[in-house]
């Protein structure tokens, strides 16, 4: 049998090398504009919210590819860090970024229990906030930006070579 032969790995030049995260001055890498708005009715929003950027994710694709299939962990950070008051009542700590608490798109259809859809953007700065709150190390922060600006060039590739 002849040796297999493969095509070279072509690493494509750095495109975003302009921008850097960082949170504290609300700078990121990416940002919902630079993604075409969801046109699927399936996925609107609920009204007075911006609509969804494409591509977004379920909770579970999110916990999968981003966070290692940790769905459990990754559910109870987004509901909030349980902490006990003096009077022995338990309470959460929202997510927060900046000080600001983190919010995030449900698909209009189902009411109050309506999925949750994240948007690249959205991961990056969920990211950012659970390294702020230390569930996360710098070292994953980082991983996880290189997954989400290597998904959002894989999707701009394709999209271009669907225009072309």
């Amino acid at each position: 049998m002849p040796p297999l032969t493969l095509e070279p790995i072509i690493v494509e030049p750095q495109d975003l090398t302009a921008r850097v995260s960082d949170p504290e001055r609300e700078r990121f890498i990416l940002y919902d504009t630079d993604f075409p708005v969801e046109t699927d009715p399936k996925y609107a929003v609920a009204p007075g919210f911006r609509p969804l950027a494409v591509p977004h994710f379920g909770v579970g694709e999110v916990a999968c590819f981003v966070f290692a299939g940790q769905l459990d962990w990754l559910k109870r950070q987004l509901k909030g860090k349980p902490y006990k008051l003096t009077t022995g009542e338990t309470k959460t700590w929202p997510l927060l970024l900046n000080d600001q608490v983190l919010t995030f798109r449900s698909v209009a259809r189902g009411g109050a229990t309506a999925p949750k859809r994240y948007t690249l953007p959205d991961i990056e700065r969920l990211a950012c906030a659970l390294y702020e709150r230390g569930d996360i190390d710098g070292h994953e922060l980082q991983r996880v930006c290189q997954i989400l600006l290597a998904v959002a060039r894989q999707y701009w590739a394709r999209t271009k070579k669907r225009e072309d």
